[in-house]
Formats: structure tokens, sequence, C-alpha cells
């Protein structure tokens, strides 16, 4: 991607957030920020206001370098468990699940009087995670679905840890919202990027080693896969070969019989 589209998105993501931030926060904060508008304190009301939106602004910074940090790990884990890496992301769900249930909001829960009043939240977020992995993999050829719910439900915990950590329960109504829609944004709409980029780059000519590499990395692919087909068809064409031969032996023997 270059780095026209990826300072697009880094900064559509930075809307993104600072907008859901900032319009939640608007209702969670109306003592403290929103009735100065209607009691025509403008300059209190815009110095929270500001506040908002820096927030908003930090939680989408930290969302991305998660994000980028899903896409450091992703291929490492690939590279290291190989076939198993599925299960090993379906244990990490399955524990980021019983954290968020049972190890942080249930915790919330008692130091504030009511486990029920902040139970709502870890289900919104793998409601949401389950959701957005379906629909990314109904978008995408491949099956991405393990993968995309690894991310929207184990990596959104771990981004929300922070928030989460605070006693002011605020932090978490003004957090949670923004961290699942911004995730959400980066993991659908990066390949549009992507595609938007290399389609810019073919309209211009513009060939970069990056490329090449890429193209490169494409046909050593094709041929390994064409030399394994190959392996496979001469090892199959032994194994009939050896089959007839022991057939013919046999047929000779029960002659001699």
């Amino acid at each position: 991607m270059t780095s026209k589209y990826l300072v697009k998105f880094y900064f559509v993501t930075l809307m993104i957030g600072a907008v859901i931030t900032t319009a939640i926060s608007l209702v969670t904060e109306y003592e403290t920020v929103t009735k100065y508008l209607f009691q025509g304190q403008f300059g209190d009301f815009f110095a929270g206001f500001i506040f908002l939106v820096g927030y908003g602004l930090l939680i989408a910074t930290v969302s991305q370098v998660v994000f980028y940090i899903y896409l450091f790990i992703h291929p490492l884990g690939m590279g290291i468990f190989r076939k198993a890496w599925p299960y090993v992301q379906i244990l990490l769900i399955m524990y980021a699940v019983f954290d968020l249930f049972y190890l942080r909001f249930r915790q919330v829960g008692i130091d504030h009087g009511s486990t029920w009043s902040f139970v709502w939240i870890p289900i919104i977020i793998v409601v949401a995670g389950v959701g957005f992995a379906y629909y990314k993999n109904k978008i995408t050829k491949a099956n991405v679905f393990i993968a995309s719910a690894f991310f929207m439900i184990f990596m959104t915990s771990l981004t929300l840890l922070p928030f989460i950590s605070v006693e002011e329960t605020n932090w978490i109504y003004r957090s949670v919202f923004t961290v699942i829609l911004t995730n959400a944004y980066q993991l659908i709409r990066l390949p549009k990027y992507i595609e938007d980029s290399q389609k810019e780059k073919e309209e211009r000519g513009r060939i970069t080693r990056s490329d090449i590499n890429e193209q490169k990395r494409r046909e050593l692919k094709k041929e390994a896969e064409e030399k394994r087909t190959k392996e496979e068809s001469q090892i199959k064409a032994r194994e009939k070969m050896g089959y007839k031969n022991k057939t013919r032996q046999a047929v000779k023997q029960d002659k001699k019989k």
C-alpha cells in the first residue's frame, strides 16, 4: 500500500474514533460537558468537547497500534504453529471470553455492587466480534472467520484492558464501542485500500521494489506448487506400477501352482 492510502487509512480511522467517542460521551458526560452547551457556557463546553475529541483520537490510535500488532502476530503464528494455528486462535478466543466475563467485568461489577450492570459489555464484544467476523468471511474468498474472530474478540479485549482497569465506569462506556467499531473498520476496509493503491500504481505504470518482490514470491509459490503436484503424480505412478508388478507376480505364481 502506498503512503497516500496508508495516511488516508490512518486518518479515516482516527475520525471514526473521534466521532463515535464524542457522540457517546456527550450522552454519558451530560452533567460535566453537555449541560454547559444548553446553559450558554460555551467556553466550558468547548473545553470539555476538545478533551472528548482528543480522547477519541487516542482510542483510535491505540486501536490502530493493536491492529498492526495483529498483522505481525498472524503470519508469525502461521509460521510457528502452521496447521495448528487456527486451533491456537480458538483457544485464545476462549480464554479472552472467560477473562472478559469472569475475571474482568465480574470483578468490576463486584467493585460497583452490581455484576449484572456490566455483563452486557462482554456480551456486546463477543456478539459484535462474531458478527463482524462472519461478515468479513462472507466478503472474502478465503476462509478467514477464525482469524477475524481472533482479532475482533481477543485483540479487542487486549485493547480494552487499560480502560477496564480504570475505576470510573464512564471510561468503559466511551471506549468499548469505539474500539469495536474502529477494529471492525480496519479489518474490513484494509483490503479495499490495498486494492485501490494497487490499481493506482498500475494506472500510473509505477512499479516499486515491493511489487517486484511480491511478483517473485508469487512465481516461487507457483513453481513450488507445480513441483509438489508433479512429485505427487510421480509417487502415485510409482505406486500404481508397483501394484501392477505385484499383481503380475501373484498371477504368475498362481499359474505355476
